[in-house]
């Protein structure tokens, strides 16, 4: 199956009952649903990492009076591994999805609109 990158990951962090959590993250397209798709990470000693990942849309609060900013970072869509640990899939490392994937979450894709 043909694959592109999507994100180099930033940052992993564990949450309990979720999995690793990967940063960076993304705006939330108009008519987003979430999205269960098998990626393939490319860490950066050259060795590949298949496994299982959700995509999905995440809601923070950011208090009583949130900034502009934060309105607008309130709905993010966040990946997740359900099955892996941050040493799976460390800092640095490429996630590959598919085409149609990338397109849903980026557009385009003429503007990478995640954070990084």
């Amino acid at each position: 199956m043909n694959r592109v990158e999507l994100l180099t990951v930033t940052e992993g962090f564990q949450l309990s009952g979720i999995g690793l959590m990967l940063t960076p993250d993304f705006a939330v397209p108009p008519g987003w649903k979430n999205i269960s798709e098998e990626i393939w990470a490319l860490l950066p000693d050259g060795t590949e990492f298949k496994a299982q990942a959700q995509f999905n849309k995440w809601h923070f609060n950011f208090g009583r009076t949130p900034t502009a900013e934060q309105q607008q970072r309130a709905w993010r869509i966040f990946v997740s591994l359900p099955e892996a640990n941050k040493m799976d899939v460390p800092a640095g490392s490429r996630l590959l999805v598919s085409p149609e994937l990338r397109l849903a979450i980026l557009g385009d894709g003429a503007s990478e609109s995640h954070s990084r």
